[in-house]
């Protein structure tokens, strides 16, 4: 309340003193000096501004300076008269753009005021007065582009350095969603504005809501060094703004039509799985009372039924599979709808309301194969807006209420359509893209609400354009998420590949049955329960988050001369407990001795004990104060200069936020779910304090070795055991606080700060003809701060090892294998020669923390049977400690980027053409991060390539694409059709090249090359990216042949540890395996390339003029071809993320497995990963699909 009346106060202050253009994030805005011939300012000037479609009219009078400014407007065509005494009236037709200052520059003509001189300034201008980079796709190009779906986000498909991304790649509960990646990063920080009111998803990111494509006017997309008075992002903005109604009724009612049988080429592997869409809506629009109160509302659906081809390779171990289940099906069903009333009513003011509402229903699988799942969305929205203007000062105020409401279930009990080996038990295997059972996101719900009060003005006084403003949102977010709750997971691999079939003595293997064929690698069992906070939230027990999110700014815009504009300001922003701020630090006093050994007493820090320095509270930021500063220059009539630089700080979604709380907490009601197995864990701590080893007499030691035909149903019951227990007691003990555990996982440190980046552009515009403008820009986005996970404890590190510990695991595994003399020499010498390897010492502790014990200490893992003395061998800083992984402020990333943007409209551009309107866009460009992901999602649980160095690795991000050529265009045919094209051509994404983790054990010896305790490390020589352009298919072999000859065979730094300790020769150490292993070599001569995007959309479309029933009726069939050439296009998952396949994995010398980067090369792998339609409507890449249209234009 105390805000709300701040607020209250900061309006009434501003709109009564206030310090001329509000162009904002609420409309465009029309500014510019008024000179005589000889180029003299003309003071007293009388400017007068209609609009065409509204018949609103606003004055202003030039200051002393000649300088004037008009908005915020509504995006659309306006009548600009300018008359002073002495002088012509002049009369300019131009355009208005959302989120951009029109050019207002006008040179009156001596003579009479009863003449009047008419000037059309054309649809193109060139921007004489913003610094940063952006671009509008008008409401011309919303109408004629062919969008598969017409999915509003869609529209930014065409501007440079643009990357199109599926929702529900970074989240289920964007299934049907769209993201745009802008500069190289996740589409999920991308910040979207609807009528200048944030609409963005605060929990996972990009949209809260669709907004139908009919429903939009304009669509700007800020690239760098958004205006200031932009929302809170280190990236690009969207900024949105719905239709109006006008003077003139007008509307359209649509049906597009798709089926796979009509004109659709095949998909993968030749396949035709069932599709339909039937899309239909119209909007209308109008006058209620002319000039003053006008009315839009639009509706569409979307009826989908539609199957994608099953992941599964068709040609691969589990061809059967595929045969018998080839399809996944994947329903859609979308209504959206959006109504706006406009008025233009007292004090010259535009007043507005707008309400939408969209309900999307989903089945998806989130990318893995048959685990299938319903997601249904809800979404309400209220908008409203009023802007005036007085004087040189405008004002404009905006209001809105949005809420989210999802729901995921499970979809694949009872569904006979799909593969589900064992019902009831989820497992994989990567390599052969297989995924059965119950998808592990389900059940789950998720609430979000935005509330936004928000003001912007202007005071335009001599030379200066003073522009402020200030912004309140209240955003809640709850839920239920109930990770692994309908059953178990489990992953398999080669690694896991059993040596008898079932586990029958005797029996040969096989590997072409995911059943009988392998035990579980890694096995995930939930509680069942799924708050992820203690705070009660729309109307649930547990789960609510909260901010209160302030942003405030001030700048000037300075017209140094009429053709020069220096323009400062600086924006204040802050969000309240997303790095949970509002959490006391947990104290040693709370560490539970009967689950481990407390490392420290009292009230110290238990987190001091892993870093003195984060034994505070994690810092609340109020000083993030953001500084702009640039130049526009005209150097002539059609050519500007600008440059620009600003600070712009980053959110933090809400799912970082409840993912980094639960383990701060002692007792709730917490989803909970723990690896085990290939950690070293196999007793399951239940919530009345019990720690279950078996299920129905048998070890989940030994099950975790069992074929899954075995353990799979063995692992359903103690699943629903481990799930009875925690209903019978919710608010029992949280088994993964930190003082239950002292380890620490995805938790902010103390240190942690607001992620920020900073931003240069450089570049011009040029006007080369009436109607045809070129744009050239150099862009440099550095962030810093971003957060970082790394472990303070540093487990499995090489030079931490603990040689009593060592010691213990050497003599129980010699005893194993009948040997005496414990840890002596001559005892592992005898274990060798009695077939012992470096896996059967690692099972006894001769490993690290991470795998030996899951991450743990000891005493936690052996339930104080352990301790450091008998636990694993390298077990960190402190054996008392388990992991220390807190995000901390370290990770970085630069993006630099030529780009490059080529529009006209122009009528008549060549014979036998009416007009066109087209736009090319070429991005040259590199983004490098020290972020181990291989999505691009820097801000969203970023990991380290090595913990001791955390930034020596910086290397290009999974959303590098270095050359990209974007266009879209139409064009009519005099007495013909209007054909429009869209077009995509970029080049490969990279791939980081690491070394084999499959089976975890052991792997400090294997693959831990730099000595941190991390596996699976980068691929010695090469940074993250490296595979296409440093290492490219036709050099891999090579690398593979060096890497044999000179790193395979030597000890990693935990080997050498040992034998420094003298624990092991080198030979013992070579002789059980415990060297870096040589990589399988490739089958063929060029490996397996990364894909590049080629598509090209077009669309026919002929109107049939009906005036003769009314002015403007027409009726206009259509068809559209979306990949029209049908280019084949290949996903990134042809490879398992650029693990290259020792030969202890591939059991031989040679690679012949599919999936892998260094295996197998032929049309069936590469087949089997053709791009093909995602959930909803996004299918960028896929086979070529066909639409049938018709209009009803009026």
């Amino acid at each position: 309340m105390k805000r709300l009346l701040g607020f209250v106060f900061v309006l009434v202050a501003l709109a009564t003193m206030s310090l001329g253009q509000a162009i904002s994030v609420n409309g465009g805005s029309i500014q510019g000096t008024v000179t005589d011939p000889s180029g003299a300012v003309v003071s007293g000037a009388i400017i007068r501004v209609t609009s065409v479609d509204q018949g609103s009219v606003k004055s202003v009078k030039a200051d002393s300076a000649g300088i004037y400014a008009v908005g915020p407007l509504n995006p659309g065509s306006y009548s600009v008269s300018i008359s002073a005494p002495g002088f012509e009236n002049l009369l300019v037709n131009t355009v208005v753009r959302t989120g951009t200052v029109t050019n207002g520059n006008f040179k009156l003509t001596l003579g009479k005021s009863s003449e009047t001189v008419e000037v059309n300034a054309g649809a193109l201008q060139v921007n004489t007065d913003q610094v940063g980079v952006s671009d509008v796709i008008t409401s011309e190009q919303i109408k004629s582009l062919p969008v598969n779906g017409r999915n509003f986000l869609d529209l930014a498909q065409i501007e440079p350095g643009v990357i199109l991304q599926s929702g529900e790649s970074f989240d289920p509960t964007k299934a049907g969603y769209s993201a745009i990646s802008v500069g190289g990063v996740s589409g999920r920080t991308t910040r979207i504005l609807l009528d200048g009111q944030d609409i963005t998803d605060e929990y996972v990111g990009t949209t809260m809501f669709n907004v139908s494509q009919g429903a939009i006017s304009e669509f700007q997309l800020n690239r760098s060094t958004q205006d200031v008075s932009g929302e809170v992002t280190s990236t690009g903005q969207v900024l949105v703004s719905t239709n109006s109604g006008t003077n003139a009724f007008h509307g359209e009612l649509f049906y597009d039509f798709q089926d796979h049988r009509a004109l659709f080429a095949r998909a993968q592997d030749g396949q035709d799985p069932p599709f339909q869409r039937n899309q239909f809506g119209g909007s209308v629009g109008g006058p209620i009372l002319k000039d003053k109160l006008f009315f839009f509302a639009n509706i569409e659906r979307i009826k989908q039924d539609s199957s994608s081809v099953s992941p599964v390779n068709a040609a691969g171990l589990f061809s059967a599979i595929f045969d018998a289940y080839p399809t996944i099906p994947s329903p859609y069903r979308l209504t959206y709808s959006t109504a706006r009333v406009d008025y233009n009513g007292p004090l010259g003011g535009h007043y507005f309301a707008r309400v939408n509402y969209d309900v999307d229903s989903v089945s998806s699988n989130f990318g893995n194969g048959y685990w299938i799942y319903a997601n249904r969305d809800n979404t309400p929205g209220y908008a409203f807006g009023a802007d005036f203007q007085n004087g040189h000062f405008t004002h404009s105020f905006r209001g809105s209420y949005e809420k989210f409401h999802n729901l995921i279930v499970d979809k694949t009990t009872g569904d006979t359509s799909i593969y589900n080996g064992i019902p009831g038990f989820a497992f994989y295997n990567l390599a052969q893209k297989l995924y059965s059972g119950p998808n592990d996101n389900a059940p789950q719900q998720t609430f979000l609400s935005d509330k936004q009060l928000r003001y912007d003005g202007t005071w335009t006084k001599n030379k200066h354009s003073f522009k402020y403003g200030y912004s309140l949102n209240r955003i809640q977010g709850g839920g239920f998420a109930s990770f692994f709750g309908v059953g178990p997971r489990g992953s398999e691999s080669t690694a896991t590949l059993l040596a008898n079939c079932n586990g029958i003595a005797g029996a040969a293997p096989c590997p072409d049955d995911p059943i009988k064929g392998y035990h579980v690698n890694t096995l995930y069992l939930g509680n069942g329960q799924g708050s992820g906070t203690e705070t009660p939230g729309f109307g649930l027990t547990g789960g609510g988050v909260a901010d209160w999110r302030e942003g405030a700014y001030f700048s000037d815009s300075w017209k140094v001369t009429p053709t020069f504009t220096l323009t400062a300001g600086v924006r204040w922003s802050v969000d309240t407990g997303r790095a949970n701020q509002d959490l006391a630090t947990p104290l040693c006093n709370t560490i539970d001795p009967t689950q481990v050994t407390p490392a420290c007493s009292g009230t110290s820090a238990i987190f001091a004990q892993f870093n003195p320095a984060y034994g505070k509270n994690v810092h609340q930021p109020y000083g993030n104060f953001g500084p702009q500063i640039g130049f526009n220059y005209s150097v002539s009539h059609n050519t500007v200069v600008h440059a620009g630089f600003g600070i712009f700080y980053e959110g933090d979604v809400f799912n970082n936020t409840s993912n980094a709380r639960t383990n701060l907490l002692q007792t709730g009601a917490f989803n909970v779910y723990n690896p085990y197995c290939s950690t070293g864990v196999y007793a399951v701590p239940f919530a009345d304090g019990t720690s279950v080893t078996s299920v129905n007499g048998v070890s989940i030691q030994s099950l975790c070795k069992a074929p899954l035909s075995v353990s799979g149903p063995a692992f359903i019951t103690l699943e629903q055991e481990y799930q009875a227990a925690a209903r019978t007691n919710p608010l029992s003990s949280n088994s993964n606080y930190v003082g239950n555990t002292l380890s620490v996982n995805n938790i902010y440190g103390a240190p942690y700060r607001t992620p920020y980046s900073e931003q240069w552009n450089a570049g011009f515009q040029r006007a080369l003809s009436r109607g045809a403008i070129v744009s050239v820009d150099y862009i440099h986005n550095s962030t810093l701060k971003i957060g970082q996970q790394v472990d303070q404890n540093h487990v499995g590190a090489a030079r931490y090892l603990n040689t009593a510990a060592a010691q213990n695991a050497i003599a129980t595994t010699t005893a194993n294998f009948g040997c005496a003399g414990g840890y002596s020499s001559s005892a592992i010498t005898c274990a060798i020669a009695a077939g012992a390897l470096i896996t059967d010492f690692a099972s006894s502790g001769l490993d690290s923390g991470n795998q030996y014990l899951g991450g743990f200490p000891a005493s936690y893992v052996g339930n104080g049977s352990l301790t450091p003395s008998t636990g694993a061998a390298f077990p960190g800083a402190n054996p008392a400690l388990g992991n220390g992984n807190f995000i901390i402020p370290i990770g970085r990333s630069g993006y630099d980027a030529l780009q490059i943007v080529y529009k006209q409209i122009t009528a008549h551009p060549a014979p036998g053409i009416e007009n066109m309107n087209l736009q090319v866009s070429y991005n040259l460009s590199q983004i490098v991060s020290s972020s181990n992901n291989s999505t691009g999602d820097q801000f969203f649980s970023g990991l380290s390539y090595d913990n001791d160095n955390p930034n020596a690795y910086i290397g290009r991000a999974g959303l590098d694409r270095s050359n990209q050529l974007s266009m879209g265009g139409a064009f009519t045919v005099k007495h013909g059709p209007m054909v429009s094209l869209v077009g995509h051509f970029a080049s490969a994404y990279p791939t980081t090249l690491t070394l084999d983790q499959q089976s975890p054990t052991a792997g400090i010896f294997l693959s831990d090359i730099t000595g941190d305790g991390t596996i699976g490390d980068l691929a010695p020589g090469t940074l993250p990216g490296a595979y296409m352009h440093s290492v490219k298919p036709t050099n891999l072999g090579k690398y593979i042949n060096n890497f044999n000859a000179t790193q395979a065979g030597k000890l990693t730094p935990a080997g050498n540890a040992l034998v420094t300790a003298g624990l092991f020769t080198p030979g013992q150490l070579s002789a059980l395996g415990g060297t870096i292993q040589p990589l399988g070599t490739l089958p063929q001569t060029r490996a397996l390339s990364n894909p590049a995007l080629r598509t090209l959309d077009a669309s026919f479309s002929y109107p049939i003029r009906l005036t003769k029933l009314r002015e403007g009726l027409s009726l206009e069939p259509a068809i559209s071809f979306f990949n029209i050439a049908n280019f084949s296009n290949y996903s990134t998952g042809t490879t398992s993320a650029g693990i290259l396949e020792n030969t202890t994995s591939t059991g031989g010398p040679v690679n012949n497995d599919s999936g892998y980067l260094s295996g197998i090369n032929d049309f069936a792998t590469l087949s089997a990963n053709r791009d093909q339609r995602g959930s909803g409507t996004f299918d960028q890449g896929a086979s070529r699909s066909t639409q049938f249209q018709l209009k009803l234009n009026f």
